[in-house]
């Protein structure tokens, strides 16, 4: 799992940017969360995802990724029936 810090900040005029370069203004710092390849990560062992960005990288943990029949869950790409 790879962790990469970002920058968010609004921007002058309006508007926000979140970025992986640091700004010469205040920002809040957020993380993304990107699973190796074969896995997902997941906060509580049900909802998984490949990418998260997140406050706080506490509690998120690596499992193995889905099976293809379930691999829709983590693209988004899940239709009804």
């Amino acid at each position: 799992m790879e962790i990469k810090t970002l920058y968010r900040y609004e921007r002058e005029g309006g508007g926000v940017t979140v970025s992986t370069e640091r700004p010469d203004c205040t920002y809040t710092e957020l993380f993304r969360i990107i699973a190796d390849e074969g896995k997902a990560i997941t906060l509580n062992g049900e909802d998984l995802r490949a990418v998260v960005d997140v406050d706080c990288v506490d509690g998120w943990y690596e499992v193995d990724a889905p099976t293809e029949d379930s691999a829709a869950l983590l693209s988004g790409e899940v239709s009804e029936e």
